[in-house]
């Protein structure tokens, strides 16, 4: 193999200017549920312009979550979908980044993996409009009713009421009233819609895993190659080896019934699992376990990029760390099956939290990618990584929990790892980290390899970094 050929300019720094049972409602299409296909493609409206440009973002709110797709297409209109909002003011992080980075606050989805603070405050910028979008994808399992008008009710959510965790009043845990009063007021106000094709009496939860969600298409040698959200995971069910699994249990923690998608573009794929659990003692479920299992089911024999040779099935180019990167998430099972190429934790200041934590860092340390750093030649850009370990804040929090010194000793000086984090009230300090798939480059062909670019964003929404990844080609 030339070498050369696989030469890439990074892309030039950018201009800022951008879920008992709940049974009926769970936004997905009916489908069998006994089993699984590999596919269950869902009705949705699809901006048909080619995508030439494909990005991950994973926002730097602190304590919390928040990540967004964002597909640039050709005729310079983008389709962006948001994932979680973080736990501090929609005004603190999320909409700062949002409208330093895209082109507006305009979303084709907003889904909410589960109802935990620190994943949906920031989305109750819903309420006055200055986040929107066409859809909401969340768990279901509450009512609407005094959120939004009588006449709006039922076309966003059906007699939903059953639910483990709801009060009498149908809202989660007495915690989550905000956010669906800024539901509600985006449906009066803002023609907000809920992505809800299960409507049926005979259609299942368990239906919701399977669902494909396409987003748009990018074109290699004339031919539209799919740009698609899968969902893996809603209610404690799971994908697995060829059928949903039940990893629910009574009991079972508040963030179990998180949901959980791969986004997919040609070989590059790339997971968002909420604060999904691997852990099967106490009250949590493991479900990673599981996924592992189904992602074998669902992506194979994928070798070294640079050295084919061991096939593996179950390769996961990336991950956002499930759970900030808690002890009981992110399993030996789960890591080690993905040979992951990129791991982005969001984590934050929380001290009763110290997340992510050491456990966690010390599993993530002994995975292996598929593209090993001997495999890259010699003559390779050193800005070549074969993996990529990025942390929205890593800090130091005393007795077993120093998370910074035990991250800087694991990633600080691996051979051809990029290693980055962004700790607010430094001078690492990052508002952000992004990932750029690479669709367009004449030498990459997406339909068969996995490439793409990594970069922080600092403080004036600039982009620092360039670290690019050859992940892996399939046989």
């Amino acid at each position: 193999m030339k070498t050369h050929q696989h030469k890439i300019t990074p892309f030039a720094k950018k201009t800022p200017a951008w879920r008992m049972f709940v049974v009926f409602f769970l936004y997905v299409v009916a489908a069998p549920a006994s089993t699984i296909a590999a596919t269950k493609p869902a009705n949705a409206v699809l901006n048909n312009s080619p995508v030439i440009r494909l990005e991950i973002h994973h926002i730097n709110i602190n304590n919390g979550d928040a990540s967004a797709i964002r597909l640039v297409h050709k005729d310079g209109t983008e389709t962006k979908v948001l994932i979680d909002g973080g736990e501090p003011k929609p005004t603190d992080n999320l909409l700062p980044y949002i409208q330093g980075m895209f082109k507006d606050a305009q979303f084709q989805y907003i889904v909410l993996t589960h109802y935990h603070k620190d994943h949906y405050n920031g989305l109750t910028a819903l309420a006055n409009g200055t986040l929107k979008s066409e859809y909401y994808i969340d768990l279901g399992g509450y009512n609407m009713r005094g959120a939004v008008s009588q006449g709006n009710l039922a076309l966003i959510q059906p007699q939903d009421t059953i639910c483990p965790w709801t009060g009498s009043d149908g809202v989660f845990d007495g915690t989550m009233g905000a956010y669906a009063l800024g539901i509600g007021a985006a449906v009066d106000h803002y023609g907000l819609k809920r992505y809800m094709p299960i409507s049926k009496d005979n259609d299942h939860i368990q239906d919701m895993v399977g669902v494909v969600i396409p987003l748009g298409n990018f074109e290699r040698n004339s031919v539209s190659v799919p740009i698609n959200l899968r969902c893996v995971a809603a209610w404690g069910f799971t994908q697995g080896n060829g059928a949903v699994v039940d990893n629910w249990k009574k009991g079972a923690s508040k963030n179990d019934p998180t949901l959980g998608f791969v986004l997919e573009c040609g070989e590059f794929r790339y997971f968002f699992g909420g604060d999904m659990g691997g852990d099967a003692s106490s009250s949590y479920i493991d479900q990673e376990t599981t996924l592992s299992e189904g992602f074998a089911f669902l992506y194979k024999n994928s070798v070294s990029y640079f050295n084919p040779g061991t096939a593996y099935n179950g390769h996961v180019c990336g991950f956002k760390a499930n759970h900030h990167g808690s002890d009981k998430s992110n399993n030996d099972v789960f890591l080690t099956n993905m040979h992951p190429s990129i791991c982005v934790t969001s984590a934050g200041d929380h001290s009763g939290w110290h997340l992510p934590s050491v456990g966690f860092i010390d599993r993530l340390s002994t995975t292996t990618p598929i593209t090993l750093p001997t495999d890259i030649p010699s003559t390779e850009s050193p800005t070549v990584s074969a993996q990529a370990f990025l942390f929205t804040n890593l800090y130091n929090f005393g007795g077993n929990n120093d998370s910074l010194d035990e991250a800087d000793n694991r990633f600080g000086h691996r051979e051809r790892t990029t290693y980055s984090y962004g700790t607010s009230g430094t001078q690492e300090y990052k508002r952000g980290f992004e990932v750029i798939v690479y669709l367009n480059i004449p030498d990459v062909d997406m339909t068969k390899v996995s490439a793409y670019q990594t970069l922080g964003v600092l403080d004036n929404f600039q982009t620092t970094g360039g670290e690019v990844v050859f992940c892996h080609k399939t046989l």
